[in-house]
């Protein structure tokens, strides 16, 4: 491991300690945390929990919380590969789940879908930013939509996958690599593709 890269491990490392003194995050002391776990709380509100991750649980990935109502909850013996979570809303995963590396998972649209609501997003970012450093300072989070992303326990999400606000996968599903989901899956079933659709189910 290189100067620069032990540098940045200290340096998350006493970020993630400062997040659980503060009480927004509860870390499992029997999960093992890879090099690149980190947490970003962009607007911390006092009391409020942003990151739960429980027992047994191998975790690594990149967890974004925009505003100060986001939640992410990951339960027991979970695999977490290099994966981006980015959360306004909630996102809850279950127990035995294992998720592959580079998978996104985004409950909300970040913009929204009409231009007349969206058309002063990149300067209101310019203008935070040179005042403030702060990209979604000013952001006007009343026009984008969100809803809750629900992994039941069990399931199996392949490598490269994006899951999308509102989307609850069914108890011991499979998703396939490269595929985006963008509605509910059923329990026991594997779907892959773009957007996902039904291949098979998995039940023994």
């Amino acid at each position: 491991m290189s100067l620069i890269a032990k540098i940045k491990r200290i340096r998350n490392q006493k970020r993630l300690i400062t997040l659980e003194e503060q009480g927004l995050i509860k870390l499992s002391k029997e999960s093992y945390y890879c090099d690149g776990f980190r947490v970003e709380v962009r607007h911390p509100e006092k009391g409020h929990l942003y990151l739960q991750i429980g027992n047994d649980s191998i975790v690594d990935g990149h967890y974004i919380f925009e505003k100060d109502s986001g939640n992410i909850k990951i339960g027991n013996r979970v695999h977490i590969g290099g994966c981006m979570f980015i959360s306004i809303s909630s996102i809850t995963i279950g127990d035995d789940v294992t998720i592959a590396w580079d998978c996104t998972f985004y409950d909300h649209n970040s913009h929204s879908i009409f231009w007349s609501e969206r058309k002063s997003d990149t300067l209101q970012e310019l203008e935070d930013l040179r005042k403030s450093g702060d990209l979604i300072k000013n952001k006007n989070w009343n026009v984008v939509k969100t809803a809750p992303i629900i992994i039941q326990d069990k399931v199996w999400i392949g490598i490269g996958c994006k899951i999308l606000k509102g989307v609850t996968i069914g108890e011991g599903a499979v998703i396939a690599a490269g595929s985006v989901v963008t509605q509910d899956i059923p329990a026991w079933s594997v779907y892959g593709g773009n957007p996902a659709t039904f291949i098979k189910m998995c039940k023994e």
